[in-house]
């Protein structure tokens, strides 16, 4: 994300990475290592910024929201951390994992050591009372997780299914991120609400989106190959829409599945051509656009300032 494009926050976020790398050491210079080696591995920092600009519609303190920003980000890269475990991750953003690095109970303990890191930033600046909105968007962040695992090389994934779980695992932390800089704030109840609205919608769209890419660009995600996701056996949306309009695919599909990742890079690229022909990623497409048509639904209700235009173009590039 080009943020020299945002002038209303590059500078908030200059600070944030100044912030955030204050504040992850620890005495331990194995946790330091691989702590360091996460962070500074890059990311949008999309939810830490969402945290800035919906802040930026009340009351703005920088005292508070730095901290608070940067506790939603240090918290997404423990969910990074721990879901690199769980899918044997060997490259992320272009670099090896810290699971590939430095195994997996370390990766373990370092995810562990990032939550507490961002709930003590958190206690330091968001009343107690409020701590429950991150705590919430955690525990569905988890079910979100979990409930991909349980859905692994499962077929019959329905949409339904699909949104509830990426509601889960991705929205909710967006929304979050707007409710904490809403409240830090102070804004009104019509305001705050719009902008949960709208990060939970921007988020649906952020994932589908990144499900889309999964099979439409020729480099997806750096190291990562095309069609990724159907390789580890996880079902998304342009799968779930390619098999409604195609269920001749059923019988391809399975058969690759049943081989639990184990199947030759022929296998796999034969799939993967038969899950791009289906339609499924254009079906795919128009729901994409639904929700960011919600999400700018939501910024028409709030104040026109240069930070809702900020948030105008980021959903503009999706």
């Amino acid at each position: 994300m080009p943020w020299s494009h945002y002038p209303e926050i590059e500078e908030e976020l200059i600070l944030l990475e100044e912030f955030i790398q204050k504040n992850i050491r620890s005495r331990n210079q194995l946790i330091n290592e691989a702590v360091n080696d996460i962070v500074q591995s890059g990311g949008k920092r999309l939810r830490p910024a969402f945290v800035i600009l919906a802040s930026q519609f009340g009351k703005y303190n920088r005292k508070k929201v730095i901290p608070a920003a940067a506790a939603i980000e240090i918290l997404h890269t423990a969910t990074l951390v721990h879901d690199d475990v769980i899918d044997r991750t060997k490259l992320r953003r272009g670099q090896v994992t810290v699971s590939e690095k430095f195994g997996m109970d370390m990766a373990v303990y370092v995810g562990d050591y990032l939550y507490t890191k961002a709930v003590l930033l958190l206690a330091g600046n968001v009343p107690e009372k409020k701590l429950g909105i991150i705590a919430k968007g955690v525990k569905a962040i988890c079910e979100g997780e979990v409930d991909q695992y349980q859905h692994k090389y499962s077929i019959d994934t329905s949409v339904f299914t699909y949104l509830k779980r990426i509601s889960r695992k991705t929205a909710v932390l967006f929304g979050a991120a707007c409710a904490l800089g809403a409240d830090i704030a102070n804004c009104s109840q019509k305001v705050a609400k719009s902008l949960i609205k709208f990060g939970f919608y921007y988020g649906m769209a952020f994932q589908i989106k990144d499900d889309i890419n999964n099979y439409t660009k020729t480099q997806y995600e750096e190291e990562k190959p095309v069609g990724n996701d159907i390789l580890e056996g996880i079902i998304t949306l342009p799968v779930i829409l390619g098999l409604r309009s195609k269920p001749d695919l059923k019988e391809d599909l399975q058969s690759f599945l049943n081989k639990r990742g184990n199947a030759t890079e022929e296998e796999a690229a034969h799939v993967i051509e038969l899950i791009k022909e289906s339609g499924g990623i254009e079906q795919s497409r128009t729901l994409l656009n639904k929700y960011i048509e919600r999400a700018t639904r939501e910024l028409q209700n709030l104040p026109d300032n240069k930070h809702r235009k900020a948030f105008e173009r980021i959903v503009g590039i999706l």
